[in-house]
């Protein structure tokens, strides 16, 4: 049944608390490591001046060069404070091999560190082809003159963080790939500020530029935020701010998946604009504040959508009375608890999804624009360096010496190498220290030389260990990292960025973890046996409320045997994450008891008969796909690629705003409630079209079924209170483990 409902309270008076969702705490307390020993220093080793007047191009080129090694070894690079004046592009080329890879370049502050275009108009100021590295805490000042701050290309590259970066008056801030140019995949960007860029801040440029994550960036006085208006690709942007854009604050062009939580924007003409074109993307708004847009249509949407709009606030100006959501005629729309100050704020596809929608007075709403957090400090902690190739018993000396300075947030640097692991390296409860390597894939590698399954790191809990820029390699028998006694209320595993790839076994284990908050950013998992799997504890597998969550918000992942499995009340939330494979037919198998919910995800994979590539079958619980695009990748025609089976009438499963080849959707249950609303079938030459409704629905069931993306994660606060979990994990890279990560509420 389909639904179109508005409801609009009889008080229009509503005070707009603080954000509710997926709420990210990676920002407090973090601090900066760099630079540490062995890290090149352009003034003191390529005699860069720094002084603003000098021409620092030269000098600037050299240290690039330096790292780009055949052999594959890498270096990272310090730009003291200082302004580095360039007259010319400097170039970081990727080419074949293990050149431009793994490296690590940051200056030493944005505010204190800059690097200024004083070369001719309309030119680039970084040509960067580095993959899995690392670039931060520099200013890229165009002068008004420059096009282009960073210009990625012309080969594949991905795995890139950018952090801590302002781009000032250029026209763009990053350009990644160009439609004639090569693809750049699976970037982070976090705590960036884009200031008065003409054209973009973020341009996405390339059919396989693919998988942008901006995290915390500031859009200021720019014409556009982010967009792929100027090529293709896809982008997701979260927890950002957007002041005065005089275009739009995010475009887009060709379609895919985007989403865009817990944003504001104020002042900016208007927040989104799709053009129009003939296909469908599908397109989350959650959680995001809009403020006084300039046009009376702050988010307009030209293609086919669907369209989730989903606990957005917008405050319209004074003036405007109606229609601040406009999507074209064929755009299917789910809309649920939106606040508005106008009446008739959306304009609807017959039989569109709207429910709990609220018209509030704009002079009685209390409009906070949240504080993005800042640069992550330089703290200068006593650090305590290991040798390239040390063992195990090294390693566990220089440990236990950091858990004598506990409280001082040591920091351990292993150098790039290799060393070798024969015993489970065990870092104490309670200790604060920091692990750092040299970086993915290849730098800094703990590999696993010893009998048994290790694991090669032991987190003792409760933990305060941070690990980063480190690679753990299980030789196909080892666990590379367990998280003990991890499970206390107010406790937080944070993981950004983190890689697990070939597991035998599983490569996120979560078992029986009910109060700690579990969140992974930006991460990936790859060629595992499981890709994730969720254990309920004993109160999940009595059906009762915990206030622990596992979240995965963004990432990127390929040929797992299965990418999710959730068992004994375990509950999962998946959002915004890549998948893709060309041999394995399975995607999910669900049998056992608890809740799923997949919102916005590519799931591209073979279809073989007999073998569904979405099964649920007799699952005891709530399993709903929000936004998913199911991509037949060979195999046999006309298999579905989702499959509701068996007789468990406590099976639920909403599939809505999903997109496909042929009719993915099949219910073969008997007593199962399966819903598919508002699905798009793929048409030839890159359209699309309307797929038949399947089951009944009503009000109360799509909203029982969106609770899981609804509802708040992870509460933000400052600090973890001490006796509790607070375990940090920042691009570490497994390899070939038994299980890659485990998380336990044991010993």
């Amino acid at each position: 049944m389909k639904i179109h409902r508005r409801y609009r309270p009889c008080v229009l008076t509503l005070l707009l608390a603080a954000f509710v969702g997926i709420l990210d705490l990676s920002a407090r307390g973090e601090e900066w490591t760099g630079p540490l020993a062995g890290w090149a220093d352009v003034q003191k080793d390529f005699h860069a001046t720094g002084d603003g007047q000098a021409d620092d191009t030269a000098a600037l080129q050299s240290a690039l060069d330096s790292l780009r090694d055949q052999k594959g070894q890498t270096h990272a690079l310090c730009l003291p404070v200082g302004t580095y004046r360039i007259t010319r592009t400097l170039a970081l080329p990727r080419k074949p091999g293990r050149e431009a890879i793994g490296l690590n370049i940051q200056g030493a502050d944005p505010d204190k560190t800059s690097i200024v275009w004083d070369g001719p108009a309309d030119g680039v100021m970084f040509d960067y082809g580095a993959w899995y590295s690392k670039l931060g805490r520099i200013t890229f000042d165009g002068r008004n003159k420059a096009r282009t701050a960073i210009r990625h290309g012309p080969e594949f590259v991905t795995a890139n963080e950018m952090a801590d970066l302002v781009f000032r008056d250029v026209g763009f801030g990053i350009e990644a790939g160009d439609p004639s140019r090569a693809g750049i995949a699976e970037t982070s960007v976090q705590r960036c500020k884009f200031l008065r860029c003409s054209k973009a801040g973020v341009s996405i440029q390339n059919f396989n530029s693919l998988d942008w994550w901006m995290w915390y960036c500031l859009f200021e006085d720019c014409c556009v935020g982010a967009t792929n208006s100027y090529g293709a690709g896809n982008f997701h942007v979260y927890t950002s701010t957007f002041r005065r854009s005089t275009e739009a604050d995010i475009t887009i062009g060709n379609t895919g998946y985007f989403s865009f939580r817990h944003n504001t924007s104020v002042g900016s003409k208007a927040f989104f604009v799709a053009a129009g074109i003939g296909a469908g993307a599908q397109l989350t708004f959650q959680d995001n504040q809009i403020i006084d847009p300039a046009d009376a249509q702050a988010i307009r949407v030209g293609n086919l959508g669907p369209v989730f709009l989903l606990d957005n606030t917008i405050a319209s100006r004074a003036a405007v009375t109606e229609g601040p959501v406009a999507t074209g005629p064929n755009a299917h729309v789910i809309a649920v608890g939106n606040t508005f100050t106008v009446g008739k704020p959306i304009s609807f596809k017959a039989g569109s999804i709207e429910l709990a929608s609220r018209t509030v007075s704009r002079d009685k709403m209390q409009l906070t624009v949240p504080t993005l957090p800042g640069t992550p400090p330089c703290r200068q902690r006593k650090i305590i360096e290991v040798p390239a190739g040390s063992d195990a018993t090294a390693i566990q000396a220089a440990i236990d010496a950091a858990a004598k300075l506990q409280g001082q947030h040591p920091i351990i640097h292993l150098a790039v190498g290799q060393y070798p692991i024969n015993r489970t390296l065990t870092i104490p409860a309670g200790c604060d220290l920091q692990l750092v390597g040299e970086g993915i894939p290849y730098n800094t590698q703990l590999q696993w030389t010893g009998e048994g399954s290790g694991p090669i790191v032991q987190l003792s809990g409760p933990s305060r260990a941070t690990l980063c820029d480190l690679v753990l390699v299980g030789g196909g028998k080892a666990d590379a990292l367990a998280v003990e006694q991890c499970d206390q209320l107010g406790g937080r595993v944070f993981l950004d960025q983190v890689q697990v790839d070939g597991a035998t076994d599983v490569g996120y284990l979560i078992d029986g973890v009910e109060q700690t908050q579990v969140q992974l950013r930006d991460c990936g998992h790859s060629g595992n046996k499981i890709g994730v799997k969720v254990v309920g504890g004993a109160r999940q597998r009595q059906g009762q409320a915990t206030e622990g969550r596992v979240v995965l918000c963004s990432g990127a992942s390929s040929n797992n045997d299965l990418s999710y499995d959730i068992v004994d009340g375990g509950r999962l939330l998946a959002c915004d994450i890549w998948y893709e494979t060309g041999s394995k037919p399975r995607f999910l198998h669900l049998t056992g008891q608890g809740e799923f919910t997949l919102h916005g995800a590519n799931v591209a994979h073979p279809r073989q008969r007999g073998a569904p590539g979405l099964e649920i079958d007799g699952f005891r619980g709530r399993v709903a796909f929000l936004g998913v695009c199911f991509t037949q990748v060979g195999g046999d025609e006309g298999v579905p690629a989702l499959v509701v089976k068996g007789d468990n009438p406590l099976t639920k499963v909403l599939a809505l705003g999903c997109h496909g080849n042929g009719e993915y959707f099949a219910d073969q249950s008997t007593k199962a409630r399966a819903v598919g609303l508002d699905s798009v079938q793929y048409t030839p030459g890159g359209g699309a079209k309307p797929i038949a409704d399947v089951g009944q629905a009503d009000d109360a069931f799509v909203t029982e079924m969106l609770g899981q993306t609804r509802e708040p994660h992870l509460a933000e606060r400052e600090d973890v209170a001490e006796g509790r979990t607070d375990v940090r994990l920042s691009r570490v890279f497994i390899r070939n483990p038994r299980i890659g990560i485990t998380l336990t509420p044991s010993q």
